[in-house]
């Protein structure tokens, strides 16, 4: 009956703007640079900070998505007061270059607060795009009305050649629900400095649900795009919430970690046997590819010894961070070690602030 209902306002609500953007080729991302930005002079290190904000939503509410909860709309006195929480640790933390994922812009859900806006106009960045991955004219479960989520980069420096890239969609959901369901796409843009260094950014975000190779595709076609761009760049910064844990991760399933009141896994009978996103192990190689060919803010080595301490996520609030999703890579620089040594930090005391953590590193482009 849902189908149906669905069905008939996707007929309803045709007009000359598509009812879902489908993002079936590379654009341009929506530009959100200031008129008159402050002039930063070129740096030889660069502090780059990727962080999921969940958008705005905090810890303390319980979204139905991702966190056993029922809440599907806020409002914007419960919206604004985390954000401005989030813009204070981003200007006391001061990155150069700055990687969100999951930023609401006019949604329903988040009081149709354009964030990408409030978080301009309440940082120092000069510079700014936005690249949808969910957009859709209107939701009917829930309530969740108009919906438009995507990644963001902010920069202190001009950007330019700002694309949207769309990857691979889920091969694991029926035809009707894959049509609304979020498009995990890629982000890039050059920055180019004063004394004329640019380089590339590349801003990731993986599914996180799926249960078929769905990452593994996304993955693929992430490195190609990261690739080309190599191959005409001499500098390159990437990173986001990849939805993947270290290839040398102690621990790889985690549905009992997640698992809400009333749910079974891992019992005989039990149907699935894993909650979806929950289960690493099928995997846990597939990141590998990106640790041999870029630079890890984060060495696996280093990451093997205190895993725990650069944990960046957990699914069920007010527990410390349990696995570790969220990465930074670069390709080219100065030196064969780029990234300043024990320079990655995951912040995991912005615990209440989202359910992922930020994550910096010192970038030493030159």
């Amino acid at each position: 009956m849902k189908q149906f209902y669905l069905i008939f306002l996707l007929l309803l609500f045709v007009s000359c703007e598509p009812f879902v953007d489908t993002m079936e080729e590379e654009r341009d991302c929506t530009d959100y640079s200031k008129s008159n930005p402050t002039v930063v002079p070129a740096k030889d290190t660069i502090l780059v900070m990727t962080w999921n904000i969940r958008f705005g939503c905090g810890t303390e509410i319980l979204w139905f998505g991702d966190a056993c909860g029922d809440r599907t709309i806020l409002k914007r006195d419960e919206v604004e007061p985390n954000l401005d929480l989030m813009i204070a640790e981003i200007n006391r933390l001061k990155p150069d270059i700055l990687l969100l994922q999951e930023v609401d812009v006019k949604c329903k859900r988040t009081a149709y607060i354009d964030q990408m806006k409030y978080i301009m106009e309440r940082t120092y960045f000069g510079y700014g795009c936005y690249a949808t991955n969910w957009n859709i004219q209107y939701i009917p479960s829930d309530g969740i009305g108009r919906l438009d989520e995507g990644n963001s980069i902010l920069s202190v420096w001009p950007i330019s050649e700002a694309k949207l890239h769309p990857l691979p969609l889920r091969n694991d959901l029926d035809a009707l629900t894959r049509y609304f369901y979020v498009r995990e796409t890629v982000q890039s843009c050059k920055v180019t400095m004063p004394d004329g260094t640019h380089f590339r950014v590349v801003n990731a975000h993986l599914s996180a649900f799926s249960t078929d190779d769905t990452k593994k595709r996304q993955l693929e076609e992430y490195i190609v795009i990261c690739n080309a761009f190599g191959l005409k760049d001499k500098y390159l910064v990437t990173g986001g919430d990849y939805n993947l844990l270290p290839p040398n991760s102690d621990s790889l399933d985690y549905c009992d970690e997640d698992m809400c009141v009333g749910e079974s896994f891992h019992n005989e009978g039990d149907d699935p046997m894993h909650k979806d996103g929950s289960n690493y192990a099928p995997e846990i190689e597939w990141l590998k590819i990106l640790y041999d060919n870029y630079q890890p803010s984060l060495p696996l080595d280093i990451y093997k010894q205190n895993q725990q301490i650069y944990f960046t996520h957990a699914t069920v609030p007010n527990i410390p961070y349990d696995r570790t999703l969220d990465y930074l890579f670069v390709k080219g620089g100065a030196m064969e070690n780029p990234w300043v040594p024990g320079s990655h930090e995951a912040h995991q005391d912005l615990r209440k602030l989202s359910d992922h953590a930020p994550v910096t590193a010192l970038w030493r482009i030159k």
